[in-house]
């Protein structure tokens, strides 16, 4: 996984990114991911939908399309659940919470770019 900066609305956000690069990553997602000092969100592409399969607490999922468009929250997905977009591009798993804490609504722009050096 490739450690970026989150963008909400083009300014950037304490949250660190990590982008799933590979099938496995992507279908690993949050499971077996020990809860970090920092919030940290998980970006899945391309990706349309997410499972919470072995999780023990809920998660937030933000879908997004191609230009990181926000076209769904959804808030604390309990455990073994699924979320599905079906226009999405892309989905980002962040702990409970945190979509809400960071104001992040249907029509707002998610991105991700690396960290400064």
């Amino acid at each position: 996984m490739r450690e970026r900066c989150l963008l909400h609305n083009g300014r950037r956000l304490a949250p660190r990114v990590l982008a799933c690069e590979t099938f496995l990553e992507r279908a690993r997602g949050l499971v077996l991911r020990r809860h970090a000092q920092a919030p940290t969100v998980i970006k899945i592409a391309p990706c349309a939908g997410v499972h919470t399969f072995g999780l023990r607490s809920p998660i937030d999922v933000v879908f997004t399309n191609p230009e990181g468009e926000v076209l769904r929250c959804v808030h604390a997905l309990p455990p073994w659940r699924v979320a599905v977009c079906g226009r999405a591009l892309c989905a980002w798993e962040m702990p409970v919470g945190l979509c809400r804490q960071l104001a992040i609504l249907p029509g707002d722009r998610l991105d991700d770019h690396p960290p400064r050096a």
